[in-house]
């Protein structure tokens, strides 16, 4: 009785959905134009679900796409649409049992599939997914094969602008941590930039727009972007989120708080809409709202977020990653307020299970590497950083330990950029060790190897990682030695990483009237 009771439940959630994207005029994804083979009925639907795609909205993608196939079986777009969710080409993941699954109810075999695909558009982007998905190699060169494939087919259609926003996307979706240059991301640019002039309410063109000049340097390009694309897709949370990427990159704390406002409760709406879990997109714009307050100095606004990501990670026991997600944003609050406390060290991590393509979606960014997420390793640290600050330290030393574990572990792994976060942490633990013993110069000579291998990434595309800038860190512990001309240089190094950062903007002004009351 109870299966059957909880069968007919799953099945009437699943009518509701389906229900809903054949129904999508409520849902304000932007404009495209997308002319396909699908019959009349299915089109609405289809062009949601390619919308939905755009914004990264990938499970209403899916859903929607299942409309246009209940619409028309034989619509073989619909099908391309549904597998295309499974991707998420910024996050380097991949679920290629579902896409297959997708695929095979169109038809057994790669060859039926295009059979059945009724222009030729409509094949040429079912050959590129089959590249995309099936092609050699690990994700990395299928996304390389994918992008080339998707220049041929944009020089084929160079007015079509769906091929061109998705040609844009598979540039930025084959670019990795710590790759050199910057020709992949201009090129994206500028085919998402003539797109969105000619179609100001494209989201796609202002989403990767943003994406591909999401840094310091670029990020001035992309603000008229950013200021567009929210009112392009209110109805996205994560286009409700993505102007924030190049707020953050400018200082524009207000604004990163008003984007990730909406964008939280678009998420968490969502989540109930669906039924899906949590943990995902709203953790992400949490923690970024949550670091918005703490630069904004609104710190009792940042606790509050701090407690529903705790509250999140109570409903959730067995989610590692709301635990992780919430040991994060807990530790840079801890970091930005400087209330030390006595914190548990928690057990060395066992070494993790070799890693697959197709994770799932993320919530705060897992940037750790070495089997070891952002969150867990910035606890490790603020546990280390509390320790010190409080005088215990026999946890601080244990917690550097720890690090150099986490360090080791991921240079020792197929991706040793990965391993960088982890010496930055491991360095910077030590110098505040180190300073707290009274050994300045070797504090000294920590923080600067620290911001030596930060000087060897790229700049953070959001809240920083490691949650303590170096330059920052190696600018105060200079300023308490007296040395404020090189102090106000490490600062000046560190807002250019990270503008309008405040502990740099407040530090760089205290070592500048020091320098100024000594002329």
């Amino acid at each position: 009785m109870v299966r059957v009771r909880t069968m007919s439940v799953r099945v009437a959630a699943v009518a509701a959905v389906l229900a809903w994207a054949a129904a999508p005029a409520a849902q304000q994804f932007g404009s495209i134009t997308f002319p396909t083979s699908g019959a009349p009925a299915a089109q609405e639907a289809f062009l949601t679900g390619v919308k939905a795609l755009h914004n990264f909205q990938f499970d209403e993608a899916a859903v929607a796409f299942q409309a246009a196939q209940k619409a028309d079986p034989g619509f073989a777009m619909a099908y391309w649409g549904e597998a295309m969710s499974h991707n998420h080409p910024l996050w380097a993941q991949q679920d290629i049992p579902k896409a297959k699954a997708v695929l095979d109810r169109l038809a057994p075999t790669h060859e039926a599939r295009l059979a059945r695909a009724k222009l030729p558009k409509e094949k040429a982007l079912l050959e590129a997914m089959q590249t995309l998905y099936f092609s050699p190699g690990d994700k990395l060169a299928r996304d390389v094969a994918y992008a080339n494939q998707m220049a041929r087919l944009y020089e084929q259609y160079p007015d079509d602008h769906e091929i061109g926003t998705f040609y844009a996307l598979s540039l930025l979706g084959s670019v990795r941590p710590g790759d050199a240059g910057f020709r992949r991301q201009a090129l994206a640019a500028s085919i998402a930039e003539k797109i969105f002039a000619a179609n100001p309410k494209h989201p796609g063109a202002a989403h990767f727009v943003i994406h591909a000049f999401d840094d310091p340097d670029h990020a001035p390009l992309a603000l008229d972007a950013a200021n567009a694309y929210a009112k392009i897709a209110p109805s996205a949370a994560h286009a409700l989120h993505m102007p924030s990427h190049i707020y953050v990159q400018r200082g524009m704390w207000p604004q990163v708080v008003a984007s990730n406002v909406d964008a939280y409760k678009a998420a968490v709406d969502l989540n109930a809409k669906l039924k899906l879990p949590e943990g995902r997109e709203d953790f992400h714009t949490l923690g970024w709202l949550a670091y918005a307050n703490l630069m904004l100095g609104k710190f009792d606004e940042a606790k509050k977020n701090v407690e529903a990501a705790k509250a999140a990670a109570d409903r959730n026991p067995n989610a590692a990653n709301i635990r992780d997600g919430y040991l994060g944003m807990r530790a840079r609050y801890i970091q930005e307020t400087a209330q030390w406390e006595k914190l548990p060290l928690p057990a060395a991590p066992a070494a993790p299970p070799a890693g697959g393509e197709h994770a799932g979606m993320p919530g705060m960014n897992m940037g750790g590497g070495g089997g070891v997420s952002e969150g867990a390793a910035s606890w490790v640290y603020i546990v280390g950083v509390s320790a010190a600050k409080l005088g215990d330290m026999a946890t601080a030393d244990a917690a550097e330990a720890q690090l150099k574990g986490f360090r080791e572990r991921a240079a020792a792994g197929p991706n040793a950029y990965a391993a960088r976060p982890h010496a930055i942490r491991e360095q910077e633990l030590g110098a505040i060790i180190r300073w707290a013993k009274g050994q300045k110069d070797d504090a000294l000579a920590f923080a600067k190897r620290a911001t030596e291998v930060e000087a060897t990434m790229a700049a953070p595309s959001g809240p920083p990682d490691p949650i303590k800038p170096a330059f920052e860190l190696y600018g105060e512990l200079l300023a308490e030695a007296g040395r404020d001309k090189e102090a106000a240089a490490a600062f000046e190094q560190a807002l250019l990483r990270t503008p309008n950062r405040t502990p740099s903007v407040k530090g760089l002004a205290a070592v500048q009237a020091k320098l100024k009351t000594s002329m």
